[in-house]
């Protein structure tokens, strides 16, 4: 287990141009004073400075927006960690910038569970487990002025973002199974949560699947399904044939309708020509001159019975022609009608389709056949892909069941059963000690159990539950040993007797080696030792004179922190 220790805090407020530096003793650090003197804010701004929010920081203290940077010193190897609002920044002995942080529970928290040794996670409301924030690391190492003097496990805010966090965190910190069982728990539970997508995959599949189920079910099975194979086959040989008579119509009624254009121009030029040598011959046969002059040149032509003959020969001739183009014509006007016929049986052909798919078998349609089909074979599809899915869940089923037997090897009933019997020896004694004489049997036997006790007794009560609790850190604990910060512990009006029990038990039964810092008004002349910072004036803990080399020295952790915003 790593120790912490306090070394100094800077802290400096640049609005109001003050500012302090605290030198803390390696053994004991006594903060005391007078109230409104600023002891609970210096004190709050220790576990503050790491990302722990305690309750009730000062309106005064948070308007003075104070930037904090904590020297401290890890097994020996030194760090500083700075804050200024909720940007964080973490440096190395050289003062070398580790990394800045602006979020404390997805930045800040996993930087410093892997410098402490913080291994525990908690599910987020997602179920996904995740580094908890500092505040939990820290809860057995601190006691609040206006919240831990009330309910033990509780000097934090926002601890409820967890859902039954306490029994995790204090199972944790006792050490009912060490520190490689909650590595592994926290594999375990990543493979469970990655388990749930497959999972959610095959509910998706069965439930399409129960559906086409439902579907196949309401179909009468007793029919002849080789029957309604050989119409089926029978259906996309008719398609075929209607494919391609369609094609080979389409390009011949174009071929025949071009030929019949063709035709028609031809039959008008022999039609023009016929009439036009016609009315020649007529002309020539109405003349009784052996010659006859042309109109335009003025020469003169025969006008013999050869020449009118050739005339006559000419004209027959076209009408040949034109009697040859006519029976053209007719014979491509009767195959465009032929093969337009032929193209109009298709349709035919279409309805004898979709009078086959409407055809009954019982009750049953070929149509319903073939959608049939279609749902078999989806349903086919699905319980593959399912069957994928399942193989999936299977090997995450494997290997979780791997990690729950690794963590078996790691969880030793006799283990959890001899600390738990120290928790109540020690429990029982610290009572005593501190004069606490009427706690239930439950809070003995339960390290969760709450303190429920009235007036003086209940400050006094959590005090014995907290150095138990120490005890048991010191001894099983899996992360970081932090310094023990106890603020004002003089709580609910102690008459001298009890307040001497309780800052003698403090300096007494503190764990050997490890810092305190602790915050008095009064000390009842006992003797802690180690350093005492007092604080005699009122409303101004930081002050003016300070300000310049303070915030000097604080100006190249500012700036790194700055330089990444």
């Amino acid at each position: 287990m790593k120790n912490l220790q306090l070394k100094s805090m800077l802290l400096v407020s640049h609005r109001e141009k003050k500012a302090r530096k605290i030198e803390f003793d390696p053994d004991i650090t006594v903060v005391q004073g007078e109230n409104d003197t600023g002891k609970s804010s210096v004190i709050k701004s220790i576990p503050y400075a790491f990302g722990a929010n305690p309750h009730k920081r000062h309106p005064k203290w948070t308007n003075a927006d104070i930037l904090i940077l904590i020297r401290f010193s890890l097994d020996g190897k030194d760090y500083s960690i700075y804050r200024h609002r909720n940007s964080f920044s973490l440096f190395d002995s050289d003062d070398l910038e580790i990394g800045t942080y602006s979020s404390i529970t997805n930045e800040l928290a996993p930087e410093l569970a892997k410098l402490f040794d913080f291994n525990l996670k908690l599910s987020d409301r997602e179920g996904v487990p995740i580094t908890p924030p500092p505040a939990y690391l820290m809860l057995p190492f601190y006691i609040d002025q206006d919240k831990g003097w009330v309910e033990n496990w509780s000097s934090f805010t926002n601890l409820s973002q967890f859902s039954h966090w306490k029994q995790r965190v204090t199972g944790y910190h006792f050490g009912l199974r060490p520190d490689k069982w909650y590595e592994l728990e926290a594999k375990r539970k990543n493979l469970e949560n990655d388990k749930e997508e497959p999972l959610r995959q095959i509910k998706s599949i069965q439930s399409v699947k129960d559906k086409a189920y439902k579907d196949v079910s309401r179909v009468d099975f007793n029919i002849d399904a080789e029957q309604f194979r050989c119409e089926i086959n029978q259906l996309l040989d008719r398609c075929e044939i209607l494919k391609g008579n369609e094609n080979s119509y389409r390009q011949k009624i174009s071929e025949y309708k071009t030929e019949k254009i063709r035709l028609e121009a031809q039959i008008e030029i022999v039609v023009r020509t016929h009439d036009e040598l016609s009315e020649d011959y007529k002309f020539s046969t109405q003349l009784n001159d052996e010659t006859i002059g042309c109109p335009t040149c003025g020469a003169n032509y025969s006008n013999s019975f050869s020449e009118r003959f050739d005339i006559a020969q000419d004209t027959e001739t076209c009408s040949d022609l034109l009697a040859s183009l006519r029976d053209d014509l007719r014979d491509i006007e009767k195959k465009i009608d032929d093969t337009e016929s032929l193209f109009a049986q298709t349709k035919e052909t279409r309805e004898q389709i979709n009078s086959l798919l409407s055809q009954k078998k019982g009750e049953v349609k070929l149509k319903d056949l073939i959608d049939l089909e279609g749902k078999k074979a989806l349903i086919t599809h699905l319980e593959n892909e399912e069957g994928e899915y399942r193989a999936v869940v299977t090997d995450y089923d494997e290997r979780i069941q791997s990690t729950t037997d690794e963590m078996k090897k790691y969880d030793d009933p006799e283990r959890r059963k001899a600390i738990l019997s120290q928790y109540e020896e020690n429990l029982r004694r610290n009572t005593s000690k501190l004069g606490v004489h009427s706690l239930s049997d439950n809070v003995f036997t339960n390290i969760n159990a709450s303190i429920e006790e009235s007036g003086s007794d209940l400050p006094r009560a959590i005090l014995a539950y907290f150095f138990t609790a120490l005890s048991a850190i010191e001894k099983n604990g899996n992360a970081t040993f932090f310094p023990i910060i106890i603020d004002a512990p003089n709580q609910q009006e102690q008459d001298p007797k009890n307040l001497q029990r309780i800052l003698e038990f403090v300096r007494d039964n503190r764990p050997q080696g490890r810092q305190l810092i602790i915050g008095l008004v009064e000390d009842a002349n006992i003797d802690f030792g180690g350093k005492v910072l007092l604080f005699d004036k009122k409303y101004s803990v930081l002050n003016e004179d300070d300000y310049g080399p303070v915030s000097n020295e604080i100006r190249q952790f500012e700036a790194a922190n700055l330089a990444v915003e």
